[in-house]
């Protein structure tokens, strides 16, 4: 009877202890880890709600750039950290393809899945000098250099290259009639087509916006159910007579070392929700023709298994996986 309420008082006293510790959290800076270089969405994203996130939990949100390996310098980070809320890392839909491929060691458990931010239409784009003005123009390009044109593009088993792959599969055209350049970020695409380093891309809105209003590039095609309203004049793909998933689109999130306690996971989540939410973030989201996509650490979870189901099976259609 004694030995059972001391060891109450003892629970009750480590408890006292405990809890300013975890209602403390945070109190010193949180890495932020990324798998690309700077100047790509996901980099310039990250840094958009590193600046407002920081002004919720009251201690700097520090982007640490972690490029190379296809996202294994990344997962590499994320995976040796501590579990305590200190260090989190960018996710995209990319990294369930390269699980698949180059990442093997890793899959969706080897990490916390925090929380979706946002979804974002893939476009294609051209330089505004090319002859190319649409889809179909596209497909007749690529059909008569037989296999010449430079197409600059994420890696290979990205979800843009599979978004390509995929018009690809659509127009009755091999892989092969195209040389499909990876570089380390969708906006290493991009400005591989500025420099005249290739024919085409595949990128997003936010990245080549202010290259058009410049007058330097030309969007053809948007996969999305309609067409966006900050490029009202680009039929969606499926419009140009492409039989391309719709919903086909890379997801933005954030992600952290396996077993983070419950209540700093929550606290997290809820932090990054409050900087989503924030009119700073709404704006940059508008502008950027980016659909809004919030889903908290079990919802995120539960979506993340069934992408990863979906993304496998494509990978297999298009012979990236057996």
């Amino acid at each position: 009877m004694v030995r059972t309420r001391w060891m109450s008082v003892l629970a009750v006293l480590l408890l006292a202890v405990s809890w300013p510790a975890a209602a403390a959290y945070p109190d010193h800076p949180i890495r932020y880890v990324l798998h690309v270089s700077p100047g790509g969405a996901t980099d310039v994203m990250a840094r958009e709600i590193a600046t407002v996130m920081q002004k919720q939990v009251g201690v700097p949100v520090v982007v640490e750039n972690r490029p190379g390996g296809r996202g294994a310098a990344e997962m590499a980070e994320i995976t040796r950290a501590k579990p305590d809320g200190y260090t989190i890392a960018a996710v995209t839909s990319t990294h369930l393809a390269e699980f698949h491929q180059t990442l093997k060691r890793y899959n969706v458990g080897s990490v916390d899945w925090i929380a979706r931010l946002v979804t974002e239409p893939y476009i294609f784009v051209v330089p505004a000098a090319s002859p190319v003005k649409s889809m179909k123009d596209l497909a007749a390009a690529i059909k008569a250099q037989a296999g010449q044109m430079v197409v600059a593009g994420f890696v290979k088993g990205s979800g843009a290259n599979i978004a390509w792959e995929m018009f690809m599969a659509s127009a009755h055209l091999p892989s092969t009639d195209v040389n499909w350049v990876p570089y380390n970020s969708v906006g290493g695409g991009v400005t591989a087509i500025l420099g005249g380093h290739g024919a085409a891309t595949v990128a997003y809105y936010g990245l080549v916006k202010d290259q058009m209003a410049a007058g330097h590039l030309r969007v053809i095609g948007v996969i999305a159910p309609k067409r966006l309203a900050e490029l009202p004049d680009v039929p969606t793909v499926e419009e140009q007579g492409f039989d391309v998933p719709a919903s086909w689109g890379q997801w933005r999130g954030i992600v952290a070392p396996k077993g983070m306690p419950q209540d700093v996971r929550k606290r997290l989540g809820d932090a990054i929700k409050k900087a989503l939410d924030s009119p700073e973030m709404k704006q940059y989201i508008t502008s950027n023709a980016i659909e809004y996509d919030y889903a908290g650490p079990e919802e995120f979870t539960k979506f993340v298994k069934e992408q990863d189901a979906i993304t496998e099976d494509w990978l297999k259609k298009l012979g990236f996986i057996h």
